[in-house]
């Protein structure tokens, strides 16, 4: 008779039981990086917000500072209006030039309804209404009243 041939699993690894095993692991560990990165990317999703708001009060100076540059100078007041604006403007350029990196939320917060006024006053500017008023002085009543005064006591 011949040979009885044995067949044994013996010599074979079981490599399906071994990427299980390391497909069970992996899906645990990446669960982990999940839960412990999510305050993280809260936090970084926080400061871009705190970002962006800084870039549009920064852009709003900006489109400030452009509408000032464009107002026509229909009158005296205006004229003189537009120049008290844009000093103010230029001096609070210089100062967010040197700072804008380093604006704390704070900074932002307290320079964000100054900014909004600025750009408020410039766009009235624009429209030719002006805050005050020239008050002209006619003293020919006056001067009226002292000649007429003049002439009878004479």
């Amino acid at each position: 008779m011949g040979v009885k041939i044995e067949y044994s699993a013996n010599f074979k690894r079981n490599y399906v039981a071994f990427f299980a095993f390391v497909f069970f692991f992996a899906m645990i560990g990446a669960e982990l990086v999940l839960a412990l990165s999510i305050p993280y990317f809260a936090q970084r999703e926080d400061a871009y917000a705190k970002e962006i708001r800084k870039r549009e009060m920064i852009l709003m100076f900006d489109s400030a500072q452009r509408e000032c540059r464009a107002i026509p100078e229909k009158n005296e007041a205006v004229k003189m209006e537009k120049m008290l604006l844009t000093e103010t403007l230029d001096l609070l350029a210089v100062y967010l030039r040197a700072e804008s990196d380093r604006l704390s939320e704070e900074d932002v917060n307290a320079l964000l309804p100054l900014v909004t006024d600025l750009h408020r006053i410039a766009g009235r500017l624009a429209k030719g209404i002006s805050y005050s008023r020239e008050n002209k002085l006619n003293s020919t009543r006056y001067i009226d009243f002292l000649i007429s005064k003049r002439k009878v006591s004479q």
